[in-house]
This record gives structure tokens, sequence and C-alpha cells, in this order.
């Protein structure tokens, strides 16, 4: 009896007395043999393979029919029985092929039928293989043919699925393709492992490629399969985005599109080998994603820019009124990942443009948030109000970004670099576009620290009380005004703008209460951009340690003096090399007539300080520009400690006798003409401060008649005996001079250039020294490198160029007519 299938049997070789000695000798003819007939054996076997095939095995004999193929191929039979075995399963397949036809109208009966077909003739072929196991050891492998099992699969794919030009080959990829694409559109199916069985199927149809039939090519699957599935896929994948697109929300896109992008990847697993996944991915990333996610991006209806939007308008809400979209925006990052898992360089541009679209409206979202309804005078770019609100609006919005980035987009480094690059540009105004265009960060950061260092250091507290009050904030303003810096690209600008604003601080302060905060803050900025970028502050802070020195030595010299009519003093002695000119230029006392007060107090320290041995060469000059008086004015109400500028003390003093407090019983009165001839303060300050003291209404210190807002020359000035305060410490605050205040500005420009001039030009003189000789654009290239402080403008390097050819450190080489080229002059 023939064994189970698959089993294989230790095969003996025959008995000698099947075969007779005199047989083999006459190996030449065997036909001669009468115990070798062909035909009678091939009928044997031909029927056994009949029974086989038939699935009727129980009355086989395996031993009795190896042993009929073994004489055969022994006695030189072995092409003809090749050929005859051929034939049989090619009858047989060819049989079974019209039944197959025949239910092809019932898809998934034919599915079924097909499977079961292969499957019936891989079982038969592994029993004929073992019939004829001694065919193939010999025959075939002589001559190089295809094994028996191997020629099963070959004539099954070239008379079930190629007979008739792919008559059912290409019926059943017509029905997988047709199952599988109802599978994407939402429809269960029932063939699922049918059609899992019928790709395994067409994965064996293996192709012959050459002369030889003994060498492989493609299977069935990758030649005819594979190709219509994926234009097929194709057809699909563009119908299903274009109905998703339809509908023109990206949220809705993306919730869709992730969702099939879901389900495709495990109906690939579930179907298809290895080889096809790589394809069909990236098509589908291709069409569904590259091609159409941009336009969903951009959309106006629930793109980016809706996806973004609670980040800024939840920092303007006291709570966050807007949902913020980690969701969506988790789903579009990973869609972009599918295809540019690397660079995200589609999701980082457009994520950079829509933070400087943001940012470039953050100035006028900060402007509607502090303009009051009631003063209809708008709220300026350059004023402490609006610098605070910026500054602090800018970081809070960066805070709410990096939340974004923590909650979709994986902290990605690179798309955290985006997000900072893009805070930079529209903080710098690189975007030229609406209001940003119009924010100094640099003057704004250091008007922002200008302000909260005042609000650290106010009037009456001590150094001690500072530090234990107001550490905490100290550290909150040191830690937000370095994450600014970093984001500003111009540093050089702010160290100007902060220059100017600590010299305001010191020359407008009444005490040295700041000298804790100050240094604190100063040692911070020097820490993260170097001492050498604070050079100029570093000077002005040593005279400042210099003038509360000389302050505590002439308390002592006074006290020691005792001499009731010297005066104390709260020091401020300026270098002019040092200090920002429109403070220190034109600050002599020539004009101006000193009060008879103070003149003692300015004579006998002009001594002192002339006795002082580290004062030898040194001139000094009394500024009434900055600086402030304490006088003590009694008034019908009460008296009353008054802190008022220089200039407007020298006024008030004018109403006061030679000794003693100003009392209203003096009644003095005075014309303009008679204050400025008596005095000698120029007009434009003259005007200023008598606007301060007897036009402002809060705390008029004179009463001007007739009464106007403008000082005229025939104005006449007396004491208010009717001023009243509720403190008996009065601060007099200075109207602020528009021209002055341009004036200034005009000098930090100059400043910023002429300090960018001497960067430039050093930066070149070290290029042109290190390469002799370069051409224009690799020396403006190798310049903007080596410059990291500001953004050098191109004109400005040109200008430079042009400077250093005329002092000859460089010269044009005339003799290149392609391009321009510099040469050093050693």
């Amino acid at each position: 009896m023939m064994p189970p299938g698959g089993r294989r049997s230790k095969i003996r070789p025959p008995r000698k007395s099947l075969i007779r000695s005199s047989d083999l000798s006459d190996s030449s003819n065997p036909n001669a043999d009468p115990t070798v007939d062909f035909d009678k054996n091939w009928l044997i076997l031909a029927n056994a393979i009949s029974q086989i095939q038939n699935k009727n095995v129980s009355n086989l004999s395996y031993e009795q029919l190896y042993r009929k193929a073994y004489a055969l191929v022994l006695r030189k039979h072995g092409g003809k029985l090749y050929e005859h075995v051929t034939d049989a399963i090619r009858a047989h397949l060819l049989a079974r092929r019209e039944y197959l036809i025949s239910v092809s109208a019932n898809h998934e009966l034919f599915m079924q039928a097909l499977i079961q077909e292969w499957n019936d003739h891989l079982q038969s072929m592994k029993f004929i293989s073992d019939v004829l196991m001694y065919l193939n050891r010999v025959y075939v492998k002589e001559q190089k043919k295809l094994l028996i099992y191997d020629l099963g699969i070959m004539l099954f794919k070239d008379h079930v699925i190629k007979y008739n030009d792919h008559e059912i080959g290409f019926k059943v990829i017509d029905i997988v393709i047709n199952e599988i694409t109802k599978s994407r559109l939402g429809t269960v199916i029932t063939s699922s492992m049918y059609i899992t069985k019928i790709i395994n199927m067409m994965e064996l149809l293996v192709e012959s490629s050459g002369s030889s039939e003994y060498f492989y090519g493609d299977a069935y699957y990758q030649i005819y399969f594979e190709p219509k599935f994926l234009q097929s896929s194709e057809e699909s994948f563009q119908a299903l985005s274009n109905e998703y697109i339809s509908h023109g929300l990206g949220t809705k896109f993306l919730q869709l599109t992730t969702q099939f992008i879901k389900d495709e990847d495990n109906r690939v697993r579930f179907y298809l080998p290895p080889s096809t996944y790589p394809k069909l991915i990236d098509l589908m990333n291709n069409i569904m994603i590259r091609d159409k996610l941009d336009k969903m991006i951009l959309s106006p209806n629930q793109g980016l820019e809706y996806w973004l939007k609670p980040v800024v308008s939840n920092i303007f809400e006291e709570t966050n009124v807007e949902t913020y979209h980690y969701a969506d925006l988790k789903l579009l990052y990973n869609l972009v990942g599918r295809y540019d898992g690397e660079e995200y360089q589609l999701l980082r541009l457009r994520i950079k443009e829509a933070i400087i679209t943001q940012g470039n409206s953050l100035p006028e979202y900060v402007r509607a948030s502090i303009d009051n309804p009631v003063n209809k005078k708008p709220v300026t770019m350059n004023s402490a109000a609006f610098a605070t609100k910026w500054i602090e609006t800018v970081l809070k919005y960066r805070d709410q970004l990096l939340l974004v980035w923590k909650n979709s987009f994986d902290e990605n480094l690179t798309i955290e670099q985006t997000i900072t690059f893009a805070l930079r540009d529209f903080i710098n105004g690189s975007n030229k576009r609406g209001a940003a265009s119009s924010v100094n960060a640099p003057e704004l950061l250091s008007v922002y620290m200008d302000y909260y260092i005042k609000q650290l250091t106010k009037n009456g507290s001590s150094s001690k009380d500072i530090s234990l009050k107001s550490g905490d904030q100290t550290e909150e303003l040191i830690s937000n005004s370095i994450q600014f810096l970093k984001f500003i690209k111009d540093k050089d600008a702010f160290e100007v703008h902060y220059a100017n604003h600590f010299a305001k601080r010191f020359l407008k302060a009444s005490n040295s209460s700041s000298k804790d905060v100050e240094e604190i803050i100063l040692g911070s900025l020097s820490e993260e951009m170097g001492t050498s970028s604070f050079d100029k502050v570093i000077k002005m802070n040593r005279d400042i340690r210099l003038s509360r020195d000389t302050t505590s030595d002439w308390k002592k010299y006074i006290n020691k003096q005792g001499n009731p009519d010297l005066l104390e003093m709260d020091l401020k002695i300026c270098n002019v090399t040092d200090w920002p000119k429109s403070m220190t230029k034109d600050n002599s006392n020539e004009g101006l007539i000193w009060p008879v007060q103070l003149r003692d107090t300015i004579k006998e320290f002009q001594e002192f300080w002339r006795n002082a041995k580290k004062n030898d060469n040194k001139s000094l000059y009394w500024s009434p520009k900055f600086g402030s008086l304490d006088l003590r004015i009694t008034y019908p109400s009460r008296t009353y400690d008054i802190n008022l500028s220089t200039y407007a003390g020298i006024i008030m003093l004018l109403f006061a006798p030679a000794e003693g407090s100003l009392a209203f019983e003096e009644n003095r009165q005075y014309t303009y003409l008679e204050i400025q001839e008596l005095t000698g303060i120029p007009e434009l300050e003259l005007k200023r401060h008598l606007q301060s003291i007897a036009v402002a209404p809060k705390l008029r210190l004179l009463v001007k008649s007739p009464m106007s807002k403008d000082v005229k020359d025939t104005d006449v000035f007396s004491m208010n005996k009717n001023f009243k305060s509720p403190s008996s410490k009065v601060k007099v605050l200075t109207i602020s001079s528009s021209p002055a205040r341009k004036e200034e500005k005009e000098e930090e420009k100059e400043e910023i250039k002429h300090n960018r001039r001497i960067l430039i030009s050093a930066a070149i003189v070290r290029i042109m020294k290190s390469k002799v000789t370069v051409t224009h654009n690799v020396l403006i290239e190798e310049l903007i490198k080596q410059i990291s402080r500001f953004n050098p403008l191109i004109l400005l390097i040109k200008e430079c160029i042009e400077d250093l050819i005329d002092k000859e450190y460089i010269a044009r080489d005339l003799s290149s007519s392609s391009s321009c080229i510099y040469n050093y002059i050693a």
C-alpha cells in the first residue's frame, strides 16, 4: 500500500531477480528486454497517477510503482517517462480548468474552488514525486529539467492560470482586487482567507527565465498581480483623498486619512507579501499625504491657522476659552512623518510661517489690551506699558508653543529649532509685515528691564530690604530678560539702549538703593554675553562705586567741619568719556546762576575734590540737567518735604530767603523774564520745568498769572497758597521733553552705527590678513560668519571696505576683470 502523503519511506534497491544480468549487458537496446516493456509499465504508472489525482490511493502499492519507474529510468526510458508524466498532468489540469470555468460566475465559490484545486494538485504532486523519486534523482538531474513537483507547479500555472490568455489568472486577479477595494470602502468582506491563499498561490507560480528551465525568474504575483493591484490602489487612493478634501475641513481630513492609513496598513500586512508593502505604502503616502496635505494645512477652514489659534487667543484670556488642538496637530505631525520622517520640511515651513504671522499680530493685541478707552492718546510702541506687556506676551507665546511641541510633535528637536528661528524672526522684524515691523526689540527689552528695575528699587527701601522682599522678583526679571535676549539678533543695539537706561537710572535716582539689584542684573547679563560686551556699562558702574565712596567721604567731611551751611549731597560723578554724550555734553555751569543757598556747598566741595590725591588731574563740572533737590516748603496748610529736579529746585529757591526754609509768607512774585535772568536756565528747560511746577494740575507748587497751559514771557509766578497734598512727602515729576528724547534716540542710532563700523572694519582686516587676497563675495561670507552680535547690512559693509581702501589697509586688484578682488596691504 502507498504510504500517506508527505511521508517518506526508505527506498531499497530492487532485488536482482527482477532484472536479469543478461539484460544489464544489453543496455544499448532496452526494448530487447521483455521485462521492461515501457507501454505496459506506463499504463500501470499512468493509472496510478490518475488514481492519485482523483484522491484514490488506498489500493496503490508505492513500492511496486517506484520499482517500475526505477526500471524504466534504468533502461534509458527517463526522457519518455518525463514526457508522458507531463502529458498526463497537463490533461488532468485542463479537465479541472473546465470545471473552474463553469463555477466562475460565483466569485466566492470560484475562489474557493481554485484554492481547493491548487491544494489538491500540490498534494497529488507530492505523491507523484515520491513515486518518481528515481526519475528526479537521475534523469532530471542529468538533463537539468524541472523536478516533478516543480513541473506540476509550472503546468498548473501554464494550463490553469495562464491558459487561454490568462482566462482564469486575470479573472482571479480582478476578483481579489475587487474584494480589497470593497474593503477599503468600508464594506465587510467574507473572502479574506481566500484572498490570502490565492496571493500565496500566485507567489509560488514562478516564471522560468533564460534558455534553461532550471533557473527561475519572478513569480506570477510580481509580473501580473502586483502591477494591476498598485494601479488599482492608486486610483482608490486618489478617489478617497479627493473625497476627504471635498469636505473642506482640515481636521476631518486628518482624521479620515489617519484612520484609512491605519486600516490599510493592517490590510496590507494581512494580505500582501513583504515585497509589496513598501511600494504600496509609498504610493499611499505620496497620493494621500504628500500631494494633498499642504492644501489642507493652508485651508482657511480648520487649517494650521485654526489649530494654532488658541496659542494666541488664550494668552489674552483669564481662562482658556478655546480648546487646544493638540490631537489634530499630533495627527498632522504623524502624517508628515510618514513620508518625511527625518526632516519634516513641509511642517517646519508652515509652522514657521504661521508663527511669524501670529507674532506680527501680537503688537496690536498688546495695544488693544492696554489701551484705555477714556484716554484718547494711544499707547506708543516704546512706552514702558507696551514694552512690558509685549515682552511678557512673547514669552507666554513661546511657552504655549513649547506645550504644542511637547504634546503634539514628540519633542522633535528640529521642530523646536524651527520654533526658535520663527520667534527670532518676528521679534527682530526680519519679515517686515504688519505691526511687528515697527517694534524695536533691543530697545523694548531695555525699557522692560528699566521699568522692573525701578519697581524693585523704589525710594525709601534699603538694599537689604530689597534683597529680602524682592529676591524672587529679581530672579524672575533676570530669567525673563535672558530668555528674551537669546532671541535678539542685534545684541549690540541692546547694549547701547541698556547703557543709556542704566545711566538715567543712576543720574535720576535720589539715593543709591538700587546697588544690589543693578549689580546682580549686570553680572547676569555679562555672564550671558561676555564682560567685553558690557565694557561701557561696567565702567559706568565703576564710576557709581566711586560716587558712593565720595558721598560717604563728603558726609564725614562736613560732619567734621561742623558748618551748618554745608549741605549733604548724594554725589554722582561721571567720566564723560564713558557715559552717554546726550547726558554729559554741554553740562558745564557756564550761564547758570546757582542759588545763594548752594554756593558755599559747591565752593567747599570743589576744594574738597581738589585736595583728594586721586583727583589731581580731573576737572569737575556741575550738571543741573540730572539729579534732584529736597526742599522743605511751608504752605498755609502744612510743611512739606518736596523732591524735585535740580532746575525746578533752583527756580523754587528764588522764592526763599537766603536762610531757612521756603515760606509762603514771603509772597514773592517773579515774571518769566526775571526768573530767566536770575537763574540763567536755558529757555527750553526753563519752560519745561515751570510747566511741571506751575501748570501741572495735581502738584502745582507755584501759580501762574494768567492761567494757561503754555508759559509766556509776560507770565507772573508766585507761591501757591492753596497747595495741598495728602502726604507730607511729595515728589514732583518733570514733563518729558520730546526734542531731548529725539536727540537721545539719534545719538543711540549713531553710537550703534559707529560701534558696528569699528567691529566690521576690524573683522575685514583680520580676514584680509589671514587670506591676503580674497574676492568680494568670499569676503562678505567670511564677514557674516565672524560677526554674531548683529546682522551686518551690506551697505554698511561696503562703506567700511571703501574706508579701509582710503586708509590703505586693503586695495582692489585692478588686474582682475571677472570679479572684484581685494589685496591686503601689509
